[in-house]
């Protein structure tokens, strides 16, 4: 109860706490063993970490949030200060005569270590979810988790450590010089127990693959109903209210078409790119005016303050088609070259004859001829009556 030991270990090991603390308190009886084994395990066992609500984890998985971890700082005077108060402590037990005896410090000292290597393998960011996985077996973590070669390394020294121990006791109750041969046969039962268990282990770990492989599908199932309720069924809802509205009801399929694109095919673009921002403009002049926009764009760069003011005098090209010409679709076409960025917007309204643009229209004159002309670029428009029109927008990279 004073640090928390015996719930960590009884939540980590998936047994019932009133089973461990009866477990220290019978070591309690070996020489003061459990007081030792609850301050190695309070050093040792990692925090508890934060329990993370399903609507961020879904996020996570769906790329909308971060899935990096925050860097672990280690508090080193804390640490520094834990280790001498213990070591001091162990030190006035061992003088006074209520410690265990020297026979057995070392073992002891060599299987707690042990023990902590390998159980430190299924630190507690990772219980709840090897729980899901492995149906309850937690305890079986440590030897089939995922982790490589670090995670190999940290068992099998752990259980060298342990057999070292129980070699040390058995060499101490005969001769100290038959400890090689002792080791020798540790090791070879250690080697003999691991090919006996191989198969086994094998097997829960295909099992664990399976379950993993089983849970992604069904994470990926429930984002996709998460998604198709969040957005289609509340545009079909919108839809059969304005049904007797047929622009309105376009303005929603096109919204929902391009909402169902990007997170089908994952084009989600930085808001620093071209193709981003003219995306963007497009599809505020879709839900402002009604009128479908599409966009293509080859090749694509950042989003300097020349490519901004391109990006501007494109969505006044598109709101005036929008507007005035009367066509029920607009095109843009973008291209990127090394040295240049154009931009084409086109439509195949009414058309109009550019001469007889006066000069107060600043819609044309004002927010898209002189913005080029103040950031390097030009601006050309070409029109006739009954035949649409295309402005050409270039500008420098």
């Amino acid at each position: 109860m004073l640090g928390g030991v015996c719930t960590g270990l009884a939540r980590h090991l998936g047994w019932p706490v009133i089973v461990i603390r009866v477990g220290f308190v019978a070591l309690l009886t070996f020489q003061f063993l459990g007081v030792i084994a609850y301050g190695a395990l309070w050093l040792l066992m990692p925090p508890e970490s934060a329990t993370k609500a399903p609507g961020l984890e879904s996020a996570a998985r769906a790329g909308l949030r971060d899935q990096s971890k925050p860097t672990r700082r280690m508090d080193w005077g804390m640490l520094v200060a834990l280790v001498a108060l213990g070591s001091g402590l162990l030190w006035i037990v061992q003088t006074s005569g209520l410690g265990i005896s020297q026979q057995l410090f070392w073992p002891v000292a060599f299987a707690c270590a042990g023990a902590a290597l390998v159980w430190r393998q299924a630190d507690s960011a990772h219980q709840k979810e090897w729980k899901a996985e492995a149906g309850g077996r937690v305890w079986l973590a440590p030897f089939v988790a995922r982790g490589g070669w670090p995670a190999l390394v940290r068992v099998i020294v752990g259980l060298g450590l342990v057999g070292a121990a129980f070699g040390i006791v058995v060499a101490q109750q005969g001769n100290i010089e038959q400890l090689p041969e002792v080791m020798a046969m540790t090791t070879l039962a250690l080697a003999g127990l691991a090919i006996v268990l191989a198969p086994w282990l094998h097997r829960s770990r295909s099992a664990l693959n399976e379950a993993r492989a089983a849970k992604v599908r069904a994470d990926a199932r429930a984002d996709m109903a998460a998604h198709l309720h969040d957005s289609v069924l509340q545009t079909l809802a919108l839809i059969q209210r304005q049904a007797d509205d047929p622009k309105a009801v376009q303005q929603l399929a096109r919204r929902q078409e391009r909402e169902l694109r990007t997170w089908l095919y994952g084009d989600e673009l930085s808001d620093l790119t071209l193709k981003a921002a003219l995306m963007a403009a497009a599809a505020e002049v879709e839900d402002e005016r009604g009128i479908p926009v599409e966009v293509i764009v080859v090749g694509d760069c950042d989003t300097s303050d020349a490519v901004q003011a391109l990006v501007r005098a494109a969505r006044e090209a598109m709101v005036n088609a929008a507007k005035h010409s009367g066509a029920d679709k607009i095109d843009v076409y973008a291209e990127v070259d090394e040295d240049k960025v154009e931009v084409f917007v086109r439509d195949r309204g009414k058309g109009f004859d550019p001469a007889t643009v006066s000069e107060d229209r600043m819609g044309v004159r004002g927010s898209i001829i002189d913005r080029m002309a103040r950031h390097g670029g030009t601006a050309h428009i070409r029109s006739t009556p009954g035949d649409g029109a295309e402005v050409r927008l270039e500008i420098s990279r």
